[in-house]
């Protein structure tokens, strides 16, 4: 039996006036992620570009081999630390989409 992939999807729109540097600094420890999560095939962060973004500029898009690979990753402790120190203060809204297959 495989497991179909389990897709990630995080929508941010960040707090007025946040400057540029924070922004970034969110980014790169989302992407450094990667190296240290157990299950993640593929994970992006950049600037939403759809003309109809509602205001949500960001986004977090992220394949893992299974859900049961990203409910690990997700309650891992560096995960939880680089959303809390890098993400929340920045993010006023957050939109999640998530799924399964191919």
């Amino acid at each position: 039996m495989t497991t179909a992939p389990f897709h990630h999807v995080e929508l941010f729109r960040l707090r007025e006036g946040v400057a540029l540097e924070r922004v970034r600094a969110g980014r790169e420890a989302l992407a450094e992620l990667v190296e240290l999560m157990p299950g993640v095939v593929h994970l992006t962060v950049t600037h939403n570009v759809a003309e109809q973004n509602g205001g949500y500029t960001m986004v977090l898009l992220s394949e893992f081999e299974s859900r049961a690979a990203f409910e690990i990753c997700s309650r891992h402790p560096e995960w939880r630390r680089v959303f809390r120190e890098y993400i929340d203060p920045v993010v006023d809204a957050r939109l999640v989409a998530e799924g399964e297959g191919r």
